[in-house]
């Protein structure tokens, strides 16, 4: 079995095609198709459902699939580990976060990151919290910011930050001007929210369940600047992670109002690999999040 053909593996198992899979290597088509029957010949299985159009994988194909990417990957992770012993301090960092993460913390990590080291390609991949941890353990990503511990044996994660839910609504609504409302109060009245299942909205659920008050949801959205948006539209009110709001509300755009016993707190942990093993380029941001973690422990203890 070799690299070559499990490149060639993956490529036409992404392009569902033979065809397009010797377009995008730049190989005739036939040349593929002997790589593929030869790897086919030495496992002893069909990795390819020929019968159908779509190429679909095989039941081998399949387990084959997830090996051949981490081996792949584990390949390029040796080549850069031993430039970085050249003394060359280069290599890539991949990292995998949600839509709040992508927006609101990870620019300011990465432009300290880039500033520190600059020879270091970044490459981020907005995913969805379920899928990270399986892709940490796949190798295609060093790192994944959650909300949650995955608790896997396999995988380390730390806390990199906490921030407070906040209830926002637009100027001008009856509850703008309030000092405080109550969870009881909030009952009359309609929310946006993110349909994404996560353990900050399942607290929020469970805070009206606990005030025998309904959630009233009008609008499930699939993004944060989405729901912000439909908020100063005065589609209706929304609970958010105060962070993704402070421009808001710092212009005025967005008023926020305190709920009497609403303290529901949202975690940002850093989940990577148990292993002593790390790249030159993923040691580095692990360093880089122990700065910024000290640094705020710092600012919170003032």
């Amino acid at each position: 079995m070799e690299f070559g053909q499990l490149e060639i593996f993956l490529c036409v198992a992404d392009e569902k095609s033979f065809s397009r899979a010797a377009e995008k290597m730049l190989r005739t088509q036939p040349a593929l198709s002997i790589a593929i029957k030869r790897l086919e010949e030495e496992l002893g299985e069909p990795l390819f459902d020929r019968s159908s159009r779509s190429g679909n994988l095989t039941e081998a194909g399949k387990i084959l699939y997830s090996y051949a990417q981490r081996m792949i990957n584990l390949r390029q992770e040796a080549g850069e580990a031993v430039g970085e012993l050249r003394g060359m301090f280069r290599g890539r960092l991949k990292i995998g976060a949600n839509e709040s993460t992508s927006h609101y913390m990870l620019p300011q990590l990465l432009l300290e990151y880039r500033q520190r080291h600059p020879h270091i390609r970044i490459e981020v991949h907005r995913s969805v919290s379920e899928r990270i941890p399986h892709e940490v353990l796949e190798r295609n990503l060093d790192f994944g910011f959650l909300s949650y511990d995955p608790l896997h044996a396999s995988l380390q994660s730390i806390e990199v930050s906490r921030d407070l839910l906040t209830l926002v609504v637009p100027p001008g609504h009856p509850l703008a001007g309030r000092p405080r409302v109550t969870v009881r109060e909030l009952g009359e009245y309609q929310f946006v929210a993110h349909h994404a299942r996560t353990p900050a909205r399942d607290r929020i659920f469970e805070l009206f369940r606990q005030h025998r008050t309904p959630l009233n949801i009008c609008v499930d959205l699939a993004t944060l600047e989405t729901i912000k948006d439909f908020v100063i539209r005065g589609v209706g009110i929304a609970i958010l992670p105060r962070l993704t709001v402070a421009d808001e509300i710092d212009s005025g755009k967005l008023i926020e109002v305190p709920v009497t016993g609403m303290k529901i707190e949202k975690t940002l942990r850093l989940v990577y690999r148990r292993e002593s093993g790390l790249s030159h380029a993923a040691r580095s941001f692990l360093d880089l999040i122990h700065d910024w973690r000290h640094e705020a422990d710092t600012e919170h203890s003032r």
